[in-house]
This record gives C-alpha cells, sequence and structure tokens, in this order.
C-alpha cells in the first residue's frame, strides 16, 4: 500500500481573501485520515476540492491510477468522481424509499439487474438497516437517515470515502453509538476515508491519522498520540485543549537536562537549550502526581517536587481534575479513589510531582 491521494501547494479564495492553503498532504491507502481544526479553518473546502465540487485558485491533487487535478477533463472529471462518494453532516435523501435511496449511485453509475440488488442488500447489512428498505425516507430519524446516506456512499464500493461532520447534527447518544459503529466498519472494510470534524473524541475513536487545519493550514500530521500528546504548535495545543501550558526562561543545561524559570519557581525538563532561550512547556495532568506528606513524594523518581495548595476541584466522570497554585497554575488528574483517600478540599497543602521527561517542549512560533 501507498499514498492514494497527494496534495501540492493547493489554495482556495472566496471573495478574494485566501481560505485554505495546503503545501502538501497525503493520504495513505486504507487509512482513515481526520482533518481536524475549528469552525472555519477549511475543512469542508478540502473536502469539496478533493470531491471535484470546488475549483482551487492553484495547486494540484495526484489521484490514484494517474488522475491528476489540473489535467482532468470532462471525461476523467466524470470517471474520478464515480469513483468517490460524499456524505454530509445533514444527510441529502430523496423523497422515495430506503430502498430506491441506497439504489441510487449503483444506478448512476450504470449498474443493473441483479448486481444493484446484490450491492444494496449488502450495503443496509453492513449498516444493520435492512429492516428499513421499506420504508419512506422522510419518515426516517437522525441516526436512521445518517444510516442511509452512508449506506448509500458504502454501496458504490467508492476508492475514497469523504465523510464531512456526518454526525454533527445528531444528538449525544446517537453520535456516540454511531460513530463507534462507522470506525470498525471502516477499519474492517479497509474504506480509505477522510473525515471532518471539530470533535476531539470523534477523532481518536475514528482516525490513523489526524491533520490539524487551522487559519486554512496544515500545522501538524501525525498520529492521535503525537497530535495530542506533543502538539507542534501553541495554535495546535489551544485547539486540542491542552492544560498546563507555561511559558519558561532557560537557566543552565548540563547531561541533557534544563533547568529553566517559570514565573520564580526552578524546574527540570529533559533536554539541552541555549541559556536564556524562552520556550513553551505543556505537562499533561496525568503526568502531575499529588501527595499529602513531602516524604511519601520524595521517594518518587521525578525531578520536580513543589509544595501547591488546592484551588479548584471538579469531578470528571471516574477522575478528579485538581487545580493548583504552585507558584503557578497546575492542573492534576486524579482518581476518586485518590482524591477521596487524600480527602481533597479547596486550600489543602498538597504536594505535587512530574519527570523531567513528562515536559513536552512546544516549538515557539512567534
Amino acid at each position: 500500500m501507498g499514498e492514494i491521494l497527494s496534495i501540492e501547494g493547493l489554495r482556495c479564495e472566496h471573495g478574494g481573501d485566501i481560505v485554505l492553503e495546503v503545501s502538501s498532504l497525503g493520504v495513505e491507502e486504507g487509512e482513515v485520515l481526520a482533518v481536524i481544526g475549528p469552525n472555519g479553518s477549511g475543512k469542508s473546502t478540502l473536502l469539496r476540492v478533493i470531491d471535484l465540487l470546488e475549483r482551487p485558485a492553484r495547486g494540484d491533487i495526484n489521484y490514484w491510477d494517474g488522475f491528476r487535478l489540473s489535467k482532468l477533463g470532462r471525461r476523467g472529471r466524470l470517471e474520478l468522481a464515480r469513483q468517490m462518494a460524499m456524505v454530509f453532516q445533514e444527510p441529502t435523501l430523496f423523497r422515495r424509499s430506503v430502498w430506491a435511496n441506497v439504489a441510487y449511485g449503483l444506478r448512476a453509475r450504470g449498474i443493473r439487474g441483479g448486481e444493484r440488488e446484490r450491492r444494496v442488500r449488502e450495503a443496509l447489512g453492513l449498516l444493520g438497516i435492512e429492516g428499513l428498505a421499506r420504508r419512506y425516507a422522510p419518515s426516517l430519524s437522525g441516526g436512521e437517515a445518517q444510516k442511509v446516506a452512508l449506506a448509500r456512499a458504502l454501496a458504490v464500493r467508492p476508492r475514497l470515502l469523504l465523510l464531512d461532520e456526518p454526525f454533527a447534527s445528531l444528538d449525544h447518544p446517537t453520535r456516540q453509538v454511531m460513530r463507534g459503529e462507522i470506525a470498525g466498519l471502516l477499519r474492517r472494510l479497509g474504506t480509505t476515508c477522510i473525515y471532518v470534524t471539530h470533535d476531539h473524541l470523534e477523532a481518536l475513536e475514528m482516525a490513523d491519522r489526524l491533520a490539524v487545519l487551522i487559519g486554512g493550514g496544515v500545522h501538524q500530521v501525525g498520529t492521535p498520540v503525537e497530535v495530542f500528546s506533543r502538539p507542534a504548535s501553541r495554535e495546535v495545543a489551544d485547539f486540542v485543549g491542552a492544560e498546563n501550558l507555561l511559558e519558561a526562561v532557560v537557566g543552565r543545561s548540563i547531561k541533557g537536562v534544563a533547568e529553566v524559570k517559570v514565573g520564580g519557581v526552578v524546574l527540570e525538563i529533559a533536554g539541552e537549550h541555549p541559556e536564556g532561550s524562552r520556550l513553551l512547556l505543556m505537562i499533561h495532568p496525568e503526568e502531575v502526581t499529588l501527595f499529602r506528606e513531602k516524604a511519601a513524594a520524595a521517594g518518587s523518581s521525578a525531578r520536580n517536587l513543589l509544595p501547591g495548595s488546592v484551588e479548584d476541584i471538579t469531578l470528571m466522570g471516574a477522575l478528579y481534575r485538581v487545580r493548583l497554585d504552585c507558584g503557578f497554575p497546575l492542573t492534576s488528574y486524579v482518581t476518586r479513589g485518590s482524591g477521596e483517600a487524600m480527602e481533597l478540599h479547596k486550600g489543602l497543602r498538597l504536594f505535587c510531582s512530574f519527570k523531567a521527561s513528562a515536559v513536552h517542549v512546544i516549538p515557539r512560533t512567534r
């Protein structure tokens, strides 16, 4: 397997304003690539250009089998378009039966008779909606309608499936169930998919890789673990909801460990950095361990040991989010059991520790 699609120097403009500028981006065959980013970042525009629904101001896209966007004539565009399928946020179904809706793309591609019947039946089965086949499409619930739209897309066996926030209009419980079902289905089928969303949980559950699109540009491409654990910029960190972002100034560096000052507090981080340089640090809350007694904290192997007082406590399901004042704001996640054992309350004096290697240095872009 290799790249099924690659983008080169793509730019899109609306009313003279640049809304999308992607220097390079590739999609591997069989992968689910989630394009994530805030509203207005150009995610849907990117899908529309890939799906031949919008022409870029400049740049090119290389598709499978030698198709190249800049070289496509009318016949080539039609042939390529028939190898893709797109599902939008709002399911666009005809006022006909579910069966007729799923069969539509096959009919448009000239697939007839028994083969069409077999593919419709197969697609309905993949989504578990065989019982809806004779239902009138406008009578369906939101989740049912979106499953029909997905079945219609999968029935044509696309080389590339494009999903534009397909669950955004559904209620939360339905959305949770559907994203799990569709993630499993795509992996089982090995369908190459570009999936647009601004929902972090959807991206984590659905995607093999993430492309973070902010302000029309790609800021980072990587696995979900890479993007959420090691954001490449302040903008990415802010979008993924990173906590414990700290401005620091480097003191000295010795043998792979740097001393940095955050406010008036000295911390140790992994790596060597020029003295006097300014860094942006990120410490994952789950890496910050809390102790009631200094003696217990001193027994850990973590290089950083700080006193602090509890400023706020928030219950988050099985975890407590604890915000501390350690001379600078610091957040820790602890299990409910640990939090209750420590008898957490506002004003409580604690000790917190974290390893030098737990500190991620985010490259500064300005």
